[in-house]
């Protein structure tokens, strides 16, 4: 029997994960703090509930993904919340980039309840989402993951279990950010040193593509260099949150994390210049303007 799905968050990467959820026949219901994000889904034969815990109680499986910590505790608690219509053994599945502290705090509440709190981020940019090629990283109860499969892989290219600790999820969203914002400065001091040095960006980018043959290096590489920082497939702004997300954890844990350091002041001076709605390659922008260059940021 297929689960019911209700899904929450309806922004650039929920959106279209929601409308493949429908395409693959789940029932599904949603709800967005925005309501008209939820058109076309409802024009399809999705339903709308009116609130977290008016969703929760029609499905089986809720799924989230939205801004941050404060946004998750504000759809999981309270007299509207998911956790207060979640029917027993219900599992809630957050796909969000949050922090491991919040899914701690939650995680017990739902099991002291008879319910399920699955912590399971997503690697991939809206166009992965639209295309069912994200990379799905669960970690809570066994038996929940596995109720859970089938409405992964209908979003996703794969499935990378973690464990049975849902924080650890969590955990391993934060280290794969940190590969990619370490691999966005490391190309944005590349291709401005080369710009600066008189190569020809494509130049660069052809060694790339012979050396770092890896979509991260191929993607934000030409991203960088021909400026393309609209649409934003991840803004800046969550960049910048992520990028603090890693420190704490660093902190936490008594890790250093200088390259996470580093990225955080030019993301901050990049925010700063009112480019928090751009992708956050944008970080690139303002390399450039340091080392005396146009930054490329658009008007």
């Amino acid at each position: 029997m297929t689960s019911s799905i209700g899904f929450i968050g309806l922004g650039r990467m929920g959106l279209p994960m929601a409308q493949n959820l429908l395409d693959a026949d789940f029932p599904l219901a949603v709800f967005n703090r925005t309501a008209s994000r939820a058109d076309t889904l409802r024009q399809n034969g999705a339903r709308w509930a009116n609130s977290p815990r008016e969703l929760a109680a029609q499905s089986d499986i809720v799924i989230s993904i939205i801004a941050d910590d404060a946004a998750l505790r504000a759809i999981a608690l309270g007299e509207d919340g998911i956790l207060a219509g979640l029917k027993p053994d219900g599992i809630h599945v957050d796909m969000s980039t949050v922090s491991p502290d919040v899914t701690k705090e939650l995680a017990p509440l739902y099991h002291d309840r008879g319910a399920h709190f699955v912590a399971s981020p997503v690697f991939g940019r809206p166009e992965a989402a639209a295309a069912a090629k994200l990379w799905i990283c669960p970690a809570g109860a066994a038996a929940a993951i596995d109720r859970c499969r089938p409405a992964f892989e209908v979003m996703g290219q794969g499935v990378i279990v973690v464990g049975e600790e849902p924080h650890l999820a969590n955990v391993l969203k934060l280290v794969g950010n940190f590969f990619v914002i370490a691999g966005i400065e490391t190309l944005s001091e590349a291709l401005t040193l080369a710009e600066k040095g008189g190569l020809q960006n494509e130049t660069v980018l052809e060694l790339i593509r012979a050396l770092l043959p890896v979509p991260l290096f191929q993607g934000y590489g030409s991203r960088i260099a021909k400026q393309e920082f609209v649409p934003a497939g991840f803004a800046l702004a969550l960049g910048l949150k992520d990028v603090g997300l890693m420190q704490k954890l660093a902190k936490d844990v008594v890790a250093p994390l200088p390259l996470a350091d580093l990225a955080d002041n030019h993301l901050r001076a990049a925010f700063a210049r009112g480019r928090g709605d751009l992708d956050w390659g944008a970080l690139a922008t303002v390399l450039r303007e340091m080392a005396g260059l146009p930054s490329g940021a658009p008007e």
